[in-house]
């Protein structure tokens, strides 16, 4: 069995890349990429509804960018290499002094916030398909809790730790059964008690 691949998690704060995420299918090749590992373009465009061409331009676009790369593939040539993400998780967090690089990240925050809704939606259509222990398995558990600042980073902090080793990336040799599964934590103050 092979180890576990170590984990590369890389925090992009620099406005230029955070622009070139700033579009819904670069966002999404890369949430791609993360979940099923190389890939190639036909691979990606047949996954994610889009033409091979589109997914190929935005690809390299990433790529020029450093936030994927191509994986080693014996006897592929260039052109069906796969590509795979470059790191085993971002975090998209622009300097606190560029207002830019905010604006920037505001745009990405609500285009993962739109990615998790269409994800969200598409397993709503497609549940029937899975076996019902898979089924069983999903929750939608909504809490509303009463915590401090420091308090909801601790319990962050806490959930991160415990959710990290199951990451797809690092998990190269994941066991028989297991497959990718979304997992959306989100932890803010409710909107209409601020």
């Amino acid at each position: 069995m092979e180890p576990n691949e170590p984990e590369r998690r890389v925090r992009v704060q620099d406005a230029t890349k955070l622009r070139a995420l700033a579009h819904p299918l670069r966002l999404r090749l890369l949430r791609y990429l993360l979940a099923a590992g190389p890939r190639t373009a036909a691979q990606c465009a047949e996954a994610l509804d889009d033409t091979g061409a589109n997914c190929s331009y935005h690809l390299r676009q990433l790529a020029r960018h450093g936030l994927i790369e191509r994986a080693n593939a014996d006897g592929a040539n260039q052109r069906d290499r796969p590509w795979r993400a470059a790191a085993t998780g971002f975090e998209f967090l622009p300097d606190p002094d560029d207002a830019e690089g905010r604006q920037i990240n505001d745009a990405l925050t609500a285009l993962g916030v739109d990615e998790v809704f269409r994800s969200l939606q598409r397993y709503q259509q497609q549940q029937h398909r899975l076996t019902d222990e898979w089924q069983e398995s999903a929750t939608f558990h909504n809490y509303t809790l009463a915590l401090t600042p420091e308090e909801l980073r601790h319990l962050t902090l806490t959930l991160d730790a415990v959710i990290r080793p199951y990451l797809r990336p690092l998990r190269t040799v994941p066991p028989s059964g297991a497959r990718p599964v979304s997992l959306n934590l989100q932890a803010y103050p409710t909107p209409e008690l601020i």
